[in-house]
């Protein structure tokens, strides 16, 4: 296996649809080459989408915890009259 700066070259074989996915989403301008698109596939597939809440140090629970005491404070200040429906 070849080492290239820290990563390993390997050559693989894409079938026709899969080739043809990746090109649209590298002309889409998502991806700027064949590598990181087939990386950003890879690492989705085997070890799951990154979570948009780790960058902040809180889980989805906590996040979801938060979102609902806030729903309930607007929704008991609607009740009391003090907060109105756009």
């Amino acid at each position: 296996m070849a080492q290239c700066g820290g990563m390993v070259a390997k050559h693989i074989t894409l079938s026709a649809p899969v080739a043809e996915a990746i090109r649209s989403q590298i002309a889409t301008g998502r991806y700027k080459d064949l590598s990181a698109a087939l990386n950003d596939a890879a690492w989705n597939h085997f070890v799951g989408p990154a979570s948009p809440f780790a960058d902040y140090g809180v889980t989805v629970r906590e996040v979801e915890a938060a979102a609902a005491k806030d729903l309930a404070l607007i929704k008991k200040l609607r009740a009391a009259g003090r907060l109105e429906k756009l």
